[in-house]
């Protein structure tokens, strides 16, 4: 991929902070995101992330390409990647079935140990999410259905993130290299699809890219 093909794909995102968990501080511009220092007294909202520290971009997408890049500062508990609109944020667990399908694939530039995930319930809450990011000391790719181990070369500082909507496919980039992270293929089924986002631990922050 090129830069001058990502310049023409780029797309300026902000958050949206009626989607945001009320344990996390969205900054004054809505371009970054925090753990609070104690839960937020917010008004209920049905995009609201109840169960797990996420948050989703405003602007959501049917069709064409686009990019985006993310900062994320801090080694541990954080996720960037896409959602569906179908995310059902307060259904119960088990009301329905996995947002990926058997012949959903991904791929990254390595060969990693790939296995099926019971992700933690939190997670569970919101099954159409395709992202990257860490979870303890481990790095991975994750759906709701599998995880793909990536090594520690593969976790740049800034992210590109890369939405085929037609084709299927979200990719993952080193930002300021361009070098491959891991590309998701799933179905999108004619829904919006938004950029998402996760923090777990202190001292870890993520940050829209202009």
């Amino acid at each position: 991929m090129s830069r001058m093909f990502c310049q023409a794909a780029r797309v300026d995102l902000t958050l949206d902070p009626d989607t945001a968990h009320p344990a996390l501080m969205l900054s004054p511009d809505r371009r970054g995101v925090r753990l609070a220092e104690r839960r937020q007294e917010v008004a209920d909202h049905s995009k609201r992330f109840p169960a797990d520290c996420c948050v989703l971009g405003a602007q959501g997408f049917r069709s064409g390409r686009h990019y985006w890049e993310v900062e994320v500062g801090g080694r541990r508990g954080w996720a960037v990647g896409a959602a569906r609109e179908s995310t059902h944020h307060k259904e119960k667990v088990g009301s329905g079935g996995s947002s990926i399908s058997s012949g959903d694939a991904s791929s990254s530039r390595h060969h990693h140990r790939r296995r099926r995930l019971h992700l933690p319930q939190q997670l569970l809450l919101q099954r159409e999410v395709w992202c990257v990011g860490t979870h303890g000391k481990r790095y991975q790719a994750q759906s709701s259905t599998e995880q793909t181990l990536l090594g520690p070369c593969e976790k740049p500082r800034r992210f590109g993130v890369y939405l085929d909507y037609e084709a299927g496919r979200l990719g993952f980039y080193n930002a300021e290299t361009l070098a491959h992270v891991h590309t998701f293929s799933a179905a999108f089924l004619g829904e919006r699809v938004f950029p998402f986002f996760r923090v777990l631990s202190k001292g870890t922050r993520i940050k829209l890219c202009p």
